[in-house]
């Protein structure tokens, strides 16, 4: 199958931006031919990257995938102005030069995130009459209401257009995948019929997130509990932390915090107003590469997220990387990122913001040998395989890029 893969983001960008690249290697290894069409990678600081520059076309072979890119206005920034020309301007790239450049592929698979991405793919099936998939990573206009990134009175009228919108690239997908159960929920109830939707998980990048050895955990030692990824508000960190206080009584629990972002400040004042800056542990950024040892050097990983009815559809990409490792986890989150966390046999969840809950999973953690942890990570390791690798991924999307085909 030739596949035309329109993203706005690819190699070398990195975090959240590197899972397109995971995709188009893992459709590589099945025999299909995916060339790339994307814009200049500018993610996660909003500067080109060294050695880039925007022009109006550039072609490039990045590990043996023909790559080309268009313009686009680079911003990751604050400014709601500043991201609306981020999006804009390579909506316009990609659904002029983008789409003629995609109407080479037998089938499109159009990465929506940002949804404005899907312009790409509604050129392409009503003006060029190529079919689609559309691969939904965050639903709209959802996503943009929920962060705040639109000025309060933008809100109702930018809801009603990117409504309007996102509905009319629903109908002209010839096939829809979303990476969570929730999504696809969602969907069906805005009329998008149920046999359009496939549930497709996201994977991670199997050569670097892999199980390693790790430290085993002695009966008189504290239960580790590390949380690894951005530091942000969303994530709801003050719960792991007044968790960790409520658990002092019973259990000796210690809270390792790998990375950085813009509510650590706050985080290291909550810990000394708590009195557990002793039992908190701030230990920076890693690079990517590194993270499986980082991780496998701590008892059990964590995820956690703000109680938001957005996040209850959001499947974050750590879950598959802690499964993908091996590992534990304690899952404080909402829908399902939880429902998951405890279906692999990996882990535990409670609600969000439940500081009492997440305690108490904390300290029956605490309690278990180093082999029953392991049993865990050794669970969640075999659900992966089976269900969010790259192999099940591949295969999901090649059906539903067989059945936009079908639709011709």
């Amino acid at each position: 199958m030739k596949i035309a893969f329109i993203t706005q983001w690819y190699d070398p960008e990195v975090g959240s931006a590197a899972l397109p690249g995971a995709i188009v290697r893992a459709l590589v290894r099945r025999g299909h031919s995916v060339e790339v069409i994307t814009g200049f990678p500018n993610y996660p600081t909003g500067e080109i990257y060294a050695g880039y520059k925007v022009r109006p076309y550039s072609r490039e072979v990045i590990r043996g995938v023909t790559v080309h890119r268009v313009p686009l206005y680079p911003s990751h920034d604050g400014s709601a102005l500043r991201r609306v020309l981020n999006f804009l301007s390579f909506m316009l790239s990609v659904s002029s030069l983008g789409a003629l450049l995609a109407r080479r592929g037998q089938v499109a698979l159009v990465y929506s995130t940002p949804g404005t991405v899907g312009m790409a793919g509604l050129v392409l099936r009503r003006l060029l009459g190529r079919p689609f998939v559309l691969f939904i990573q965050d639903v709209w206009p959802d996503t943009v209401t929920a962060t705040g990134m639109l000025p309060a009175r933008f809100v109702k009228p930018s809801e009603w257009l990117l409504h309007r919108f996102c509905n009319a690239t629903y109908r002209a997908a010839g096939h829809i995948a979303v990476i969570s159960p929730g999504m696809k929920t969602l969907l069906l109830k805005r009329g998008v019929p149920a046999d359009k939707v496939s549930v497709v998980f996201n994977w991670v990048d199997e050569e670097v997130f892999r199980p390693r050895h790790g430290k085993a955990r002695e009966a008189s030692s504290p239960l580790e509990v590390m949380y690894a990824g951005n530091i942000g508000d969303v994530q709801g960190l003050d719960t792991a932390l007044r968790a960790v206080a409520a658990a002092s009584a019973q259990a000796d629990i210690v809270l390792r915090i790998i990375g950085t972002g813009v509510a650590l400040e706050s985080l290291i004042a909550l810990a000394a107003e708590l009195d557990i800056s002793d039992r908190v542990r701030f230990e920076g950024p890693r690079l990517l590469d590194q993270m499986a040892e980082v991780m496998a050097s701590a008892d059990v990983q964590l995820v956690c997220l703000k109680d938001d009815p957005l996040f209850a559809l959001t499947m974050p990409s750590k879950i598959q990387a802690i499964l993908a490792c091996g590992r534990p986890i304690l899952t404080c989150a909402p829908g399902d990122a939880a429902a998951l966390s405890v279906e692999s046999g990996a882990g535990w969840a409670c609600p969000a913001g439940d500081v009492e809950g997440l305690a108490r999973l904390m300290v029956e953690a605490s309690r278990l040998s180093a082999r029953a942890l392991a049993d865990r990570g050794r669970a969640g390791r075999q659900f992966y395989e089976s269900h969010l690798s790259a192999i099940a991924g591949s295969e999901s999307l090649e059906i539903a890029l067989s059945k936009a085909l079908e639709t011709a």
